[in-house]
């Protein structure tokens, strides 16, 4: 016997459902249905089941039963004379990734397309179980499941949405092709923008973490390794290394548009923010230069704020990402004769911050300090 938050359900020893009635006691809160049984579902077929009952209220308890079981392991761990067939650890994992890989996977794509809820906890569930290892990465690369997860994301934010996109993004064997052909670049960008706007703080990190993951992406450079530490003004930037036309995100330059968040982010009193959204800047400036040029140098009153704003809390890190982020732009803007409309009075207001920080005993902000100065005094003859 299953007991779902609606009714309850017995089984034959073949697995078929002879009864259904109302449970005698609603589940008032979603996460106590962890201490039903869960025994009977790894002992019948669920894709005979599934099969047979079609869309109802019994297909959506199953997809519950299943998620309990991920999402709340210890109940199995801890308890296992609460179950009807009394079976080892070991057999319960095996025969939870069994149905997982089996019976679940094989469904997905056709769960996500159902209506109502069933969906949702497709969803949930899948997240849950590549969480804990019971299905691979690996095996969800195929398009059009990537494709139905971040359509998924994109018409319900969801913590467990943004990390599933976020692995399908950096998962090493992700083809980078698929990745450019969901077109996806500017609804991410406009995500991070909606987050933002409503304060949505648990969202965040996740978000730029994903449309850092694009861009890492759009690199598209062989032997490209992302580090932390900004190299723009370098002798040997990296984008002097050739581009793989056939591994690019074609339409990565998308996230031009969304400059002026990563900006305003950068200058997040949340340190982990902080950090993620600078080195969103600094990607974006090298795989979109001239995008990423224009954006910046139109919102040179956001990088002064950043700038001061380190300069207070003493961070060196995202003081150097700035500082590289203006001097590159600034140099792209003059070596491609951009032509752009940019403030005056913004150009001496960020020429002054930067001034004082040609003083600064900080590893590293010194010297690219005294680079950028000599930058944004050929700006105003170009104006």
């Amino acid at each position: 016997m299953i007991e779902g938050p609606r009714f309850q359900v017995e089984f034959t020893d073949d697995g078929q459902a002879t009864r259904q009635y109302p449970a005698k006691e609603r589940i008032e809160n979603d996460d106590a249905h962890h201490s039903v049984v869960l025994g009977s579902w790894c002992c019948f077929e669920p894709s005979n089941v599934l099969s047979r009952l079609g869309r109802d209220d019994f297909q959506i308890t199953l997809l519950r039963i299943l998620e309990s079981i991920t999402e709340e392991p210890s109940v199995i761990l801890e308890g296992p004379s609460t179950f009807k067939f009394h079976r080892s650890v070991e057999q319960w994992l095996k025969d939870l990734k069994s149905v997982s890989n089996t019976h679940f996977l094989p469904l997905y794509p056709i769960f996500i397309e159902d209506e109502d809820l069933i969906p949702m906890y497709a969803q949930k569930l899948l997240v849950m179980l590549i969480e804990f290892n019971y299905i691979r990465i690996l095996d969800i690369l195929d398009s059009k499941t990537v494709s139905q997860c971040f359509e998924f994301l994109l018409g319900d934010l969801s913590s467990a949405n943004v990390k599933l996109c976020l692995a399908l993004a950096s998962a090493p064997e992700m083809e980078t092709k698929i990745l450019s052909q969901l077109r996806v670049v500017r609804k991410i960008g406009n995500l991070l923008e909606f987050v933002k706007a409503k304060d949505m703080e648990d969202f965040l990190e996740p978000t730029l973490d994903l449309c850092k993951a694009f861009l890492v992406r759009g690199m598209a450079r062989k032997g490209f390794v992302n580090s932390k530490e900004p190299a723009l003004l370098s002798d040997n930037p990296s984008m002097n290394v050739a581009v793989d036309p056939q591994q690019c995100i074609k339409d990565i330059s998308d996230f031009g548009s969304n400059i002026g968040v990563f900006l305003e982010l950068s200058g997040s009193h949340e340190v982990q923010t902080a950090d993620l959204a600078s080195e969103c800047v600094i990607l974006l400036l090298e795989v979109a230069p001239r995008e990423a040029t224009t954006g910046l140098l139109t919102n040179l009153p956001k990088v002064s704020g950043v700038l001061e704003l380190s300069c207070q809390v003493l961070s060196g890190l995202l003081l150097q990402c700035m500082l590289h982020a203006l001097g590159y732009a600034c140099w792209q803007y003059l070596s491609k004769a951009m032509i752009l409309s940019i403030s005056i009075p913004d150009i001496t207001r960020i020429e002054a911050v930067v001034s004082d920080l040609k003083n600064s005993s900080i590893p590293g902000v010194a010297s690219a300090a005294s680079i950028v100065v000599l930058e944004l005094q050929r700006l105003p003859c170009c104006i």
